[in-house]
């Protein structure tokens, strides 16, 4: 083969079919997306929230302490007891009195627990939905960044291909210097030359503007000069017998969330009821002002102890009415998990088909380029002897940046694919 020859074959066949675990940059780009999202952000400031609520349904266990002040004033002043026969009694026109009274409530029907209960049903449902945020975030973030990275190596094929096509380019030109061949053949090379340096300006415009998209997600100025792979990792993933469906189950957020919905429905259901059950307190006060305990308008102070019980008897069936009204929300919760496991299964077995079928896809595409290579190492050695034309010469570089490109095109479903089974599963995550 000639000197030539072999520099053609160098320039096209630089790059290698790679495998490996996860090109480590996609951990960079999800944690910085999960890091800006503000739908995350908000979920967060919803978590908070609940578990204050959780909090604030602690403290009704605790005594409650009230202040209450007073003042009347009367157009026509009561007339106080006579303090004795035949004598009248004061005229009191103001009214006043301030209270201090401590409460300690014994029995609430079991409304307080499950108060309680419920906001810590409603802070986990809260911190499930974190995470349901999170997987759908770093999906998004994978999608944009193995298509930036894609971006950017069909932009270096096409610069491999246009630089091939050139060093091809000068042969033909020593050959019609020499009178070897005719112009023909230096103008069919020059139109493949213009079209390949065509598509390197294309594919530069579109790898920049997909680091822009990347940018944009992971909360970067649009702008900004981003680090991306500069070709896809063919991900080596393991095939397994596990019951993909349960595993998923037990993973996914979303029953999580589902989940603690119900206990959540559950918790009002019995705080509906706890309205109508005995209630049952104990109480402290003390009060200063008038009329004064002796009925005189001369302020003074007096202290109480207090019981308060309530037992509702009859209410018209209100009791029953309400408390099946809010079962009925925790069973259209119980058809929602039902549903949810549905589509989890189906997501599950659909994603985990379409990761080995991508797999197929890859392994051909990977031999049809060993195929393409050697057809232009062949068809170069035929035109050197004359048995080829120019055109062949060029149709088979062609051939080898189409395969090339399907090469590509399949590791970047292989990684979407993967990336959709993580997802399917719940098993998308922020470190390696």
């Amino acid at each position: 083969m000639k000197p030539y020859t072999s520099l053609i074959l160098l320039i096209l066949f630089t790059i290698t079919c790679t495998y490996g675990q996860q090109d480590n940059l996609i951990y960079k780009y999800r944690q910085m997306a999960v890091d800006y999202q503000q739908q995350i952000k908000m979920a967060q400031s919803d978590l908070a929230g609940a578990e204050s609520m959780v909090e604030a349904a602690k403290s009704d266990f605790l005594p409650k302490l009230d202040f209450y002040g007073d003042y009347a004033y009367m157009g026509v002043p009561l007339q106080l007891a006579s303090p004795s026969p035949g004598v009248p009694g004061a005229e009191l026109q103001n009214r006043y009195s301030v209270d201090l009274v401590i409460f300690q409530p014994i029995l609430t029907g079991g409304y307080l627990k499950n108060t309680r209960n419920a906001a810590m049903s409603q802070a986990e449902v809260m911190r499930s939905y974190i995470n349901l945020n999170e997987q759908e975030v770093m999906a998004n973030s994978d999608s944009y960044y193995w298509n930036a990275v894609t971006k950017k190596e069909i932009h270096k094929v096409n610069i491999l291909y246009r630089d091939a096509i050139g060093q091809f380019l000068k042969v033909i030109k020593d050959r019609v210097d020499e009178e070897v061949v005719g112009m023909n053949e230096l103008y069919q090379t020059k139109v493949r030359y213009n079209d390949a340096e065509y598509d390197v300006i294309k594919s530069s415009k579109e790898s920049k503007i997909s680091v822009m998209h990347l940018n944009r997600l992971v909360g970067l100025p649009v702008d900004a000069t981003t680090d991306v792979a500069d070709s896809l990792l063919a991900v080596n993933w393991v095939k397994t017998d596990v019951n993909l469906t349960e595993k998923a189950i037990e993973q996914r957020p979303e029953i999580n969330v589902l989940e603690n919905t119900i206990s959540l429905n559950e918790f009002n259901e019995k705080i509906t009821a706890s309205k109508y059950n005995p209630q049952f307190g104990v109480g402290i006060g003390g009060n200063w002002g008038a009329p004064s305990p002796g009925l005189s308008t001369d302020p003074a102070f007096n202290y109480n102890l207090q019981a308060s019980l309530a037992i509702p008897i009859f209410y018209w069936g209100k009791k029953k009415e309400e408390v099946f009204a809010s079962r009925q929300i925790t069973e259209v919760t119980r058809l929602e998990m039902e549903q949810t496991k549905d589509m989890i299964n189906l997501e599950v077995e659909t994603s985990y088909f379409n990761l080995k079928e991508t797999q197929q896809q890859l392994d051909f595409a990977t031999s049809s380029l060993g195929n393409a290579k050697n057809n232009v190492d062949v068809m170069l050695d035929r035109y050197f002897e004359g048995l080829s034309s120019v055109l062949e010469v060029l149709d088979a570089q062609l051939d080898w940046q189409k395969t090339y490109f399907n090469y590509t095109l399949a590791k970047h479903e292989l990684n979407l694919a993967f990336t959709s089974y993580q997802r399917a599963m719940g098993e998308l995550s922020l470190t390696q």
